[in-house]
């Protein structure tokens, strides 16, 4: 192959990505939806830098507190900046992969670029600012540095590769599926067995980058690790156990022909006996097992959609380098075009939300709607009656307290709680013993007493969209004593 053609790829893959990328910055800086209270927690954690937070390992606030430094103006489209971003990158770092992997297709890397923005997950990640999206660039760069290391056995394939695996470990715990996916290849293919003392340096170099939040853990309680724990529920010792449901696991091996697109799912699934080379064949191991270990938390307990993300890359060049070598360009075609019709979609969802509403004639994307308003009317009660601050308990009140209120005169607090902290805001925003005197309280569908007395509300903080439209929320005025 001349050495033109083996960068054919190259200029119209970052054109394609670079357009794509550029348009959904377009469409998120026009969108007027709020921030989630995900993400909003998440710019929170950022602002007190740190190797680890409640739920989650710290790389995203600490990507967001980049971005945040760098905004002329914080709003939700500088939050959510780093997402179509980071998702172009990844995109660009599969491109170059799976050309390594498929050198006689010359257009391989575009199509494999193109396909990975197209798949709904990612379009869903592009407009909202998740771990998933943070993680993506720093696996896929791991996934790389593995490949060559398996081929080369070079020291810097090795240090590096670790690197970036700490650094999506960091992001995301799901990076640690590497490991077992790792293996796995490793005793099936010759060609993914590289040398021992490679293997070491790589693992050395990922428990380095990792070791800020394993020893941060290990000082708080192993605080992430329990939500982790949390999550997957049956896991806890004080759970009521597994609860097998197998509707559950259909349920969710059914939502990941709607993550990636049906004809891609499909063309991964005869990707597992069509593939050529073992390299190739070596990438269905990073997918396999990942979802097989959700499967089962599935059919244990519970699984979301997003929980097998780390699956996706890998699975995402398998499906599409089995299409081009068996000369399926028809149905490649049409599974682009499934999946271009659910990405403008979501990209009408994202700048036209109250559009679209469901079958009780509710806006679909109420969590994302008319948020900052309940902070809005909390301030102006506060203000009316003369008092500078706020208490709250409910996770997604507190999120856009703390977001939207951040640039205030007013002082936010979770209410405090004598036991394990249901959430971040109890961990690290509770109302301290040193705050005295009158402060507004806003409860969550609930009435409040102080000392067994029931406390009349000053206000009723009212949505008519959005995530709190059917929601009552009493404003009270209390002593900060009835907390204690």
């Amino acid at each position: 192959m001349a050495p033109t053609d083996a960068h054919k790829w190259l200029k119209p893959t970052l054109f394609g990505v670079g357009l794509i990328t550029a348009l959904r910055i377009l469409a998120l800086w026009g969108s007027p939806t709020d921030l989630y209270v995900d993400e909003s927690q998440y710019w929170i954690w950022g602002q007190s830098l740190d190797f680890g937070y409640y739920s989650k390992p710290p790389m995203i606030g600490w990507v967001l507190r980049l971005f945040d430094e760098l905004a002329p103006a914080r709003s939700a489209f500088t939050v959510r900046l780093p997402a179509p971003l980071f998702h172009g990158a990844t995109a660009i770092l599969m491109a170059a992969w799976a050309q390594s992997l498929a050198p006689s297709h010359k257009l391989a890397g575009l199509w494999v670029a193109l396909a990975y923005l197209s798949l709904p997950i990612v379009a869903v990640g592009s407009f909202l600012i998740s771990t998933d999206t943070i993680m993506a660039p720093f696996l896929v760069g791991a996934l790389i540095m593995y490949w060559r290391l398996c081929a080369a056995n070079a020291t810097r394939h090795a240090l590096l590769g670790g690197i970036l695996l700490g650094a999506a470990f960091l992001s995301k715990y799901a990076a640690i599926y590497f490991l077992p996916c790792a293996l796995l290849a490793y005793v099936i293919y010759p060609s993914m067995r590289p040398r021992l003392g490679s293997l070491a340096l790589f693992f050395l170099a990922f428990i380095a980058a990792a070791s800020p939040n394993i020893l941060w853990n290990i000082a708080n309680d192993l605080t992430t690790v329990n939500h982790t724990m949390d999550n997957a529920a049956w896991l806890k010792s004080d759970s009521a156990g597994a609860n097998l449901s197998l509707a559950r696991m259909i349920e969710f091996a059914a939502s990941q022909f709607m993550v990636i697109g049906p004809v891609f799912m499909v063309f991964w699934l005869l990707a597992l006996r069509g593939l050529t080379t073992s390299r190739q064949r070596a990438l269905l191991w990073f997918s396999v097992p990942v979802w097989t270990i959700v499967l089962l938390q599935a059919l244990l307990s519970r699984a979301y959609a997003n929980w097998a993300f780390a699956a996706i890359p890998p699975a995402t060049i398998a499906a599409i380098l089995w299409a081009l070598e068996s000369r399926r360009v028809r149905a490649l075609r049409l599974g682009f075009a499934f999946n271009l019709i659910i990405c403008l979609i979501l990209s009408l969802i994202t700048l036209f939300p109250t559009w679209v509403k469901d079958g009780n004639g509710n806006v679909l994307a109420k969590r994302y709607v008319n948020v900052a308003n309940i902070t809005h009317e909390a301030m102006a009660v506060a203000v009316e009656n003369n008092v500078n601050t706020i208490v709250a308990l409910n996770r997604g009140i507190l999120a856009d307290f703390f977001f939207t209120g951040a640039d205030s005169d007013f002082q936010f607090y979770s209410l405090p709680t004598q036991n394990l902290p249901h959430h971040y805001y109890q961990q690290k925003k509770s109302l301290p013993p040193e705050v005295k005197g009158r402060v507004l309280y806003v409860a969550h569908n609930t009435d409040f007493k102080c000392e067994g007395v029931s406390v009349t509300p000053v206000a009723t903080l009212k949505q008519d969209i959005g995530s709190w439209a059917n929601a009552r929320l009493p404003a009270y005025i209390v002593d900060a004593e009835c907390f204690r």
